[in-house]
């Protein structure tokens, strides 16, 4: 019985309610209700039209800041690189698109890159340090020319043994020989750095391009210190390191970040935040020719302490 009562009193309440819809909707409230919904259907319209208007202005500016980074480019950097031999050395994250444009500009400069170099993401993962670790204490016995402290750490190691590989202190580059060629099979084999082009030349100039953070916070935090570390170590046994990356790169977490932070780091290592913008390829060129000087600096959009461009506020000589 109660059953039943419950039944009847819920079909009569939804019989309720429907006609009570039914009298708002074709009484008073009626023209209300739907200029209410014209209304917010114009506002809607409107300001969909005023985004789209700022990004195709967004889109028209960057096109105008890229057409004229161009255009100037050979002005600011032409024979800045001249008789120099650099080697790119890509990280993970890196845009290939960036890649290109930097060959590019190293020969608008007057540079020669001798190769590239891709970085596995093994390498720059943390949990890969016994690996780094059993292949440094192997390939250190084919660099006997490299003195490497007995104390120091995996990637320091590796780092150094990277830096014979491909770098030099020698203005023009020197040839690729047997240590070298030994060194790279090895890195090679295990998929921690592998050529994209034949390395035909070890670079005096090493430009390390990166990209956006992957994977957790503290993924990031690791790579970004493997990073660090592995740029200081090819910068003391070159004529200069260059890591440039986008925007993202120099905020928490980032590979630019950590050598920015990183005060030793920093007096040698030049850095560049503005990557995927001419603007920011064009100065990282400038910022691999100051290297090739005798200047440091940190450039970019984000905490760049030497402004945005070599000459801006200066470097660290």
């Amino acid at each position: 019985m109660i059953s039943f009562r419950y039944h009847i009193v819920s079909i009569v309440s939804v019989f309720l309610a429907l006609a009570i819809g039914v009298a708002l909707g074709g009484g008073p409230l009626k023209g209300e209700v739907d200029n209410t919904l014209v209304d917010q259907v114009k506002t809607d319209r409107q300001t969909k039209a005023d985004l789209e208007a700022q990004i195709t202005g967004l889109r028209s500016s960057n096109t105008f800041t890229d057409e004229f980074a161009t255009t100037v480019a050979p002005g600011l950097i032409g024979d800045t690189l001249k008789g120099r031999a650099v080697t790119l050395v890509v990280l993970p994250t890196a845009q290939q698109s960036d890649v290109t444009a930097l060959k590019d500009l190293v020969g608008v400069a007057g540079g020669s890159v001798g190769g590239t170099m891709r970085i596995g993401t093994q390498l720059v993962d943390a949990g890969n340090k016994q690996l780094v670790d059993e292949l440094g204490n192997q390939l250190e016995g084919r660099a006997t020319d490299v003195t490497i402290p007995s104390d120091a750490s995996p990637y320091e190691r590796i780092g150094a043994l990277i830096a014979r590989a491909i770098g030099t202190d020698y203005n023009g580059g020197k040839e690729v020989d047997g240590p070298a060629t030994s060194i790279l099979a090895g890195l090679s084999t295990t998929s921690l750095m592998s050529s994209e082009d034949k390395l035909t030349r070890r670079g005096s100039l090493v430009l390390f391009v990166t990209g956006p953070g992957q994977g957790s916070a503290e993924e990031q935090q690791g790579a970004a210190t493997i990073v660090n570390t592995l740029v200081q170590a090819v910068d003391s046994a070159t004529d200069g390191v260059v890591l440039a990356g986008p925007v993202a790169s120099a905020r928490a977490d980032g590979q630019v970040k950590a050598v920015r932070d990183d005060v030793t780091a920093a007096r040698e290592v030049s850095t560049v935040d503005s990557l995927g913008r001419t603007a920011g390829q064009v100065v990282t060129v400038m910022a691999l020719a100051g290297q090739a000087a005798g200047r440091t600096g940190q450039y970019g959009a984000i905490d760049a302490a030497d402004g945005a461009m070599p000459g801006a506020e200066g470097g660290t000589d």
